[in-house]
């Protein structure tokens, strides 16, 4: 699953589906692609829900953040089938 930049019902959809993740009914791998760091902040974020423990998994086990386009089908390549 690609998460391409979007506005607040693009961050909905992507909660969802990493809460899916998260509690193991989705074993997809899931990208946010954040071109030109779209996704920075939220990626921060995520370090920080981990830092204070409030992350089950490490946010590397839920997601992967593509900084180029092209990042995003490679990863999935890579990960078809893992989780």
């Amino acid at each position: 699953m690609v998460i391409m930049v979007g506005g607040t019902g693009t961050l909905d959809e992507a909660t969802e589906i990493l809460e899916l993740k998260k509690h193991g009914h989705t074993g997809k791998p899931v990208v946010l692609l954040s071109s030109a760091g779209f996704y920075d902040g939220l990626k921060e974020q995520f370090r920080r829900m981990e830092d204070e423990d409030f992350l089950p998994r490490p946010p590397a086990d839920l997601m992967f953040f593509a900084e180029e386009p092209a990042d995003a089908p490679a990863y999935l390549e890579e990960n078809q089938g893992v989780g």
